[in-house]
């Protein structure tokens, strides 16, 4: 009842809240949409945005770069000049004019470019002799502390005239530690008139670079970073510790915004490509602080939406109580009314329908759940009665078979201790067992132990004219049954299977468990029963006949029926001069 009332309040509170939940479950579920859609988009292309500036703002300062560059590369008949005075052991004073001259070529951008760090001139000569703008002139390979760009020499690849190298310069500075700079070389080969290899060094600190990217406006924990096509980080805002397998993700990916994991830590990569130098820029900014606000965003509409439906669900649940008052006090009345509790007085007025209904139960309704309960008390009493009938009509039958033995066993023994001891023993066993006060129902094992003392009994007085066997399933003994439901059906197949046999009477025993009930089945090999008495047993067991003979098969078929119900019971085969099966199916509960 309580389940029904439940039911009732739930189903009368949905009608109030559905209607009011719909709309702002829709309208909140637009806006969070919504925000996140318009949101993230606007975000995405500002980020674009920034790495698109940020990708100007560099490659402007490496045009500029290459502007010096080839103004510096013009100065063909210098170089000529140059070359000679590298190879030269000692300088002369014309050399000297010369020299100052292509040196304050490489001087004048260097000073004035603040993130111009040196600028190499070097034209292949066999003393390893190089012009510098950071010392007095031309000096020795051996003799200077960077050397590091001259092994970038020999990477570059057949046809490049331009490429760029990452490099830590290590300066020896007097009565100071050493000094590491990061630049970002920028090589230029050129060709002399006589054929033979230049090249010019640009070396670009890095620190700048880093600088101009943190001066423009960028989220919490963004990294923006600049690759090569060798998948060499050359530059970035904040130091960047990736994997091999983290930069060649980035790198392969086609789409300029994409979800990636950096550090364990899901980040949205930004990409953009530079055709210019063969370079790739990326910002990577973690989601959580990318999508920030529109997260912010929609956890307040969320916080609004469900206030919303918290107030709607208490305005509803408190018109729903007041309305479900009324049908509770009805439903109580019924709950009474079963339990057989005072009920109210009659409404002195009817003035609503809420006081119509109690004044028709009261009046109508009331009275006729009496007189079921009256029907029902009776109709159990004699259930009761009459399964006690029928299992008082058992006893004194089996009692009278076995006296009997007893008596012809007493005649053919002598007085020592001998056999009779054993089946009077069964008998009192038996007797106790069937006479006892306990519930009809009785634990299968003890079930099966006092029809084994029955079968006992029974071969002492057939010998060796019949054999029983036993198949039972594991744990069956556990189970409850209907006491003496199994030995009346053993007691039929000796009965009627064995007189006039002629061969040994053979009896099986099965005992199956299933899912929902157990199975019961005695089957013999005896004389059987012809299609005409069979059909007659038939009949009789599903009617109200009292049976003169097969007493015990009627009397157990009706004592299942009254404990488990009209579908259960006995079902009997069997073949004249084949045998018999009588088998019972009992619920398992």
């Amino acid at each position: 009842m309580d389940s029904l009332k439940r039911s009732f309040f739930i189903k009368n509170l949905s009608k109030l809240l559905i209607p009011m939940l719909i709309p702002i479950l829709i309208l909140g579920s637009l806006a969070i949409t919504l925000i996140h859609l318009y949101l993230k988009e606007k975000i995405n292309q500002e980020n674009l945005n920034l790495l698109n500036q940020i990708q100007m703002n560099v490659e402007m300062i490496f045009d500029e770069l290459n502007s010096i560059n080839l103004t510096i590369a013009a100065s063909a008949k210098e170089f000529l000049d140059l070359q000679n005075m590298l190879e030269k052991k000692w300088l002369d004073p014309e050399d000297f004019v010369k020299l100052a001259s292509l040196k304050n070529t490489i001087d004048s951008p260097a000073i004035a470019h603040p993130y111009i760090d040196s600028i190499y001139i070097y034209i292949k000569n066999d003393k390893k002799r190089f012009l510098t703008s950071t010392t007095g002139g031309v000096v020795d390979l051996h003799d200077f502390d960077d050397v590091s760009w001259y092994k970038g020499l020999s990477k570059v690849k057949s046809g490049d005239a331009v490429w760029t190298q990452k490099r830590t310069v290590i300066r020896k500075l007097v009565d100071f530690p050493d000094q590491k700079i990061d630049v970002i070389s920028l090589y230029r080969s050129i060709t002399l008139a006589n054929g033979n290899l230049g090249y010019i060094i640009l070396n670009v600190n890095t620190d700048y670079l880093k600088d101009n990217l943190n001066s423009l406006y960028k989220m919490n924990g963004q990294n923006i970073l600049v690759m090569d096509k060798n998948d060499q980080v050359l530059f970035e805002n904040h130091p960047v510790h990736l994997t091999s397998h983290e930069a060649k993700e980035m790198l392969s990916t086609a789409n300029e915004i994409s979800t990636l994991k950096i550090g364990n830590e899901p980040s949205t990569v930004f990409k953009l490509d530079s055709q210019k130098y063969g370079w790739v820029f990326f910002s990577t900014i973690p989601r959580s602080s990318l999508y920030k606000l529109p997260y912010q965003l929609s956890l307040l509409t969320l916080v609004l939406l469900l206030s919303s439906v918290i107030v709607g669900g208490i305005i509803a649940y408190y018109l729903t109580k007041k309305n479900f008052a009324e049908i509770d006090s009805i439903v109580n009345i019924l709950n009474n009314a079963e339990k057989g509790e005072p009920l109210p007085h009659l409404p002195n007025d009817v003035t609503d329908i809420h006081s119509l209904i109690i004044h028709k139960i009261l009046t109508n309704f009331m009275e006729q759940s009496y007189m079921k309960v009256l029907l029902s008390e009776r109709k159990y009493k004699m259930q009761a009665l009459e399964l006690s009938v029928h299992q008082s009509q058992l006893n004194p039958h089996f009692l009278y078979n076995t006296l009997e033995t007893i008596n012809w066993k007493v005649i053919s023994l002598t007085k020592r201790p001998n056999e009779i001891n054993e089946m009077i023993d069964n008998l009192g066993n038996i007797l106790r067992y069937s006479l006892s006060a306990k519930d009809s129902l009785v634990i299968f094992k003890d079930e099966i132990k006092h029809t084994k003392s029955y079968v006992d009994i029974q071969k002492i007085r057939h010998k060796d004219q019949f054999a029983i066997y036993w198949e039972c399933d594991e744990g069956v003994e556990n189970y409850y049954v209907v006491k003496l439901s199994l030995q009346p059906l053993i007691e039929n197949s000796l009965q009627h299977g064995l007189p006039g046999l002629g061969r040994k009477l053979s009896i099986k025993v099965k005992i199956r468990i299933f899912p929902t009930h157990l199975y019961v089945v005695v089957i013999d090999n005896g004389k059987g029963i012809d299609r005409a008495r069979l059909e007659e047993i038939r009949s009789k067991l599903k009617s109200n006949y009292t049976a003169n003979d097969h007493i015990g098969l009627y009397n157990t078929h009706k004592r299942l029926q009254l404990t488990y119900g009209d579908n259960y019971g006995l079902s009997i085969r069997s073949k004249h001069d084949w045998g018999t099966t009588i088998s019972i199916q009992i619920p398992i509960k």
